[in-house]
This record gives C-alpha cells, structure tokens and sequence, in this order.
C-alpha cells in the first residue's frame, strides 16, 4: 500500500456528511442497498479467504496478510478531521478499511474477480450517518436492515452501487412516500367530511 489509497479513503471519509440527519434520511434506501452488498462482498471474500469467524465484520486485510499494519492512526485522523467520536461498529469497519487500504492492489492482483469489499461502505458513510448495529441489524432511519447468515449473503444477487442506480433509488422512494402521504391526507380529509 501505498500512502495514496489510505489517503484517498481519507478524503472520501472526512468528506461525508457525518452529522447531516436529512441526507441519512434521504439516502435511507440506498444505504439500505449499500448495507447489502456490503455484507454480500463480506460472505464473499470472507469464503475465499477461508474466514471462519467474525462475521459480519471480518477481518479480511488480516486474513490476506497477517502483517497487516493496525490503521488505527488513520481511524484518529478520521475522528480528528470530522471532530466526532464514531461508534463501536463504525469504529471497527473504518480501522478495517484503512487496513485494506494498505494492501494496495494485491487483494485485486490476487483475485482479479472479486470487488472491492469496502467499496459499498464507503459510499454508504458518504450517504450520511455512521453505521449503527443493533440485535444483529444495521439500524437505519426508519428501517432495520438483518445482517442474516453468511452463506445467504454469498448466494445474494450482486447489488449495483453506482452513483445514478443510488439516486433513482432514493428519488423513487421520496415518491412513494409524498403519494403515500397524499393518499394518507386525501382520505383523512374524506374522513372529516363525513
């Protein structure tokens, strides 16, 4: 690894709105899709690098290279930069992706099929909010997300996680809930009529 890829993450991570409930809340959905495919590529990786506990949160960069540094540094440049002292399980992934991070493209050279397993993560802290678990869930605004056991995250359908599959998703879930409460007001307003 190189300096770069670390401090790419860096970037990306003192960038995301942290403490902006209205985009965690807009972004529900997405994180919701983010949070999925997170646990997929987890499952995956996890069975090709023979990971046998720790899940949902495995330690892949240790589990590729035992000599892995800790990134924990890059955990307090994190909280530093954001002025914001993270939770347990946000605590744990972001030293975990730092870490990987610091694999450079070996896990890529090594297996040139597999996707970046932080990848969604990333994008989902850059949607707004930490990563809150709870009773073996992903707590998200108004939605709980079941981490499920590994080997149906490994047979879950491949999520997209580009930038315009997340919008439409988000986009199309505002709709549905400005028609709902519409539907909701209309028939309230029947309701009081009568």
């Amino acid at each position: 690894m190189t300096e770069t890829a670390a401090q790419r993450l860096l970037d990306r991570l003192l960038a995301a709105p942290w403490n902006d409930l209205d985009a965690e809340e807009l972004h529900t959905m997405s994180r919701g899709r983010l949070a999925n495919e997170f646990f997929r590529r987890m499952a995956v990786w996890g069975d090709v690098l023979k990971i046998e506990q720790g899940w949902p949160f495995l330690k892949l960069a240790a589990a590729f290279d035992p000599a892995v540094p800790d990134a924990s540094d890059w955990l307090e440049r994190v909280q530093k930069g954001t002025g914001r002292g993270f939770g347990g399980a946000t605590r744990h992934v972001i030293v975990d992706m730092f870490q990987w991070a610091m694999l450079g493209e070996q896990p890529a050279q090594r297996f040139p099929q597999l996707e970046d397993p932080y990848e969604p993560l990333t994008r989902f802290f850059e949607r707004g909010g930490e990563l809150i678990t709870m009773h073996g869930s992903v707590e998200l605004m108004g939605a709980t997300l079941r981490f499920l056991p590994r080997a149906e995250r490994a047979a879950q359908a491949r999520f997209a996680i580009d930038l315009e599959t997340l919008e439409a998703l988000d986009r199309d879930e505002q709709l549905r809930i400005n028609e709902e409460r519409r539907s909701r007001g209309t028939a309230q307003a029947k309701q009081d009529n009568n």
